[in-house]
């Protein structure tokens, strides 16, 4: 992925590369779940115009402010320069620690984007690390988690709105 930016910055139809790539799959998929990279650029880009519908990763954390800021002004950049629209459909706070500064960016998680969309938490939990050691989910791991629920709250959205 570390050369793929740089490779993409000179291409033809840089941001479009990954829809194109899409349209080529011989197969129709209910979901399709891309992962970006914490930047953006034109990696994030191609996912953004590729897959329109964004559920948004945040830390629970003050920087999370200014970095949310900026993915919405690239959105609207997008949007404007493309003539398309992309919709965030969740926010997934991550990692979520029992301290102030978690509690408070979780109040101003809910008061930004409540009425919009839905807001998950996800604690933070041994047991997800401990799964993402092993290699598999959270859901085939020997341990429990509480956070359990939480992504299948998620998965649950997700097929609600698939059709809208």
């Amino acid at each position: 992925m570390f050369g793929l930016e740089t490779d993409l910055t000179g291409a033809i139809r840089s941001r479009e590369r990954f829809s194109m790539a899409l349209d080529e799959l011989n197969h129709e998929y209910e979901f399709i779940i891309t992962d970006c990279p914490p930047s953006l650029g034109h990696v994030t880009d191609n996912a953004l115009l590729a897959c329109p519908n964004v559920l948004i990763p945040a830390l629970a954390e003050g920087t999370s402010i200014r970095a949310l800021e900026i993915l919405y002004d690239q959105i609207d950049s997008l949007e404007n320069g493309y003539e398309t629209t992309i919709r965030d459909i969740g926010l997934v706070a991550n990692r979520v620690e029992a301290d102030g500064e978690a509690k408070e960016m979780m109040g101003w998680f809910e008061d930004t984007f409540g009425a919009r969309i839905p807001v998950w938490e996800v604690r933070k939990r041994v047991a997800l690390k401990r799964a993402w050691s092993a290699g598999v989910s959270i859901f085939r791991h020997e341990e429990e988690s509480d956070m359990e629920s939480v992504f299948l709250e998620i998965a649950k959205h997700l097929e609600e709105i698939k059709d809208e």
